[in-house]
């Protein structure tokens, strides 16, 4: 019984050889056509004692592959036995750019593609072929958590400059919609009580009527916001002014 029956696309056979060829020398038994399929046998035989000879399947996943007719009644009889993926005897090996679909889209593949470093390459192929777990050999290092992520810790601190400029921005922003407040709130309260008390201004001089209103609203606010700035004042102790 071999470990491996390698399906592949002609346009792939150099990549299907290649994959042989690292799979045999990690010490697995290997069935493929480009070796094991001799001049005067018969194909289609060749082909079914080949898929029965070999534990799993290795498919070369290409556009070429997918396109063709030829390959899918390879890999089908592997899925067949396997449907749920459990023994693995379906295994993918992404060679060039493709996206699977169907059924052969559930199935994870080791992917290659863009991969240029034989070692790596290599690596990959036997990892991805191992049915053990793959747990590494040594303790994987403990990460580092990044900048602005949970667990990270506290965010660095805004340069004194940018804090100084946002409280100043806070101060300024409540003062402004305070004072407009108690402006509109007494010119409002004014404007009703001459409406009331005056009713010649109301119909002969409305300008009039809105202008005192609002200076009263002006004057009230600006008295409000003096008695408050005392306020704070005394109740700061003279240690802490700035």
């Amino acid at each position: 019984m071999k470990d491996f029956f390698v399906s592949y696309n002609r346009a792939d056979r150099a990549w299907a050889e290649w994959l042989a060829w690292q799979l045999e020398a990690a010490g697995y038994s290997i069935v493929i056509q480009a070796w094991d399929f001799r001049q005067g046998g018969n194909y289609v035989l060749d082909m079914q004692r080949a898929i029965e000879s070999a534990q799993r399947t290795l498919i070369v996943l290409s556009p070429d592959f997918l396109a063709s007719q030829y390959t899918a009644p390879e890999w089908a009889a592997a899925f067949a036995q396997d449907p749920t993926g459990v023994q693995g005897r379906l295994l993918p090996v992404r060679v060039r750019d493709c996206q699977p679909t169907g059924l052969l889209a559930q199935i994870v593949y080791i992917d290659l593609v863009g991969i240029k470093n034989r070692d790596e390459a290599r690596e990959r192929l036997l990892a991805g072929a191992a049915s053990a777990r793959a747990k590494p050999d040594h303790e994987p290092d403990m990460p580092t958590p990044a900048p602005g992520r949970p667990g990270a810790g506290p965010e660095p601190a805004w340069p004194p400059s940018l804090t100084l400029a946002a409280r100043i921005a806070a101060s300024v922003f409540w003062r402004i919609a305070r004072f407009a407040l108690v402006l509109l709130g007494v010119a409002l309260a004014v404007l009703a009580v001459l409406a009331e008390a005056l009713p010649a201004w109301r119909s002969e001089s409305p300008a009039r009527l809105y202008l005192a209103a609002l200076l009263w609203g002006l004057g009230v606010a600006l008295a409000s916001e003096w008695v408050l700035r005392r306020r704070v004042r005394t109740a700061t102790p003279q240690g802490s002014r700035t």
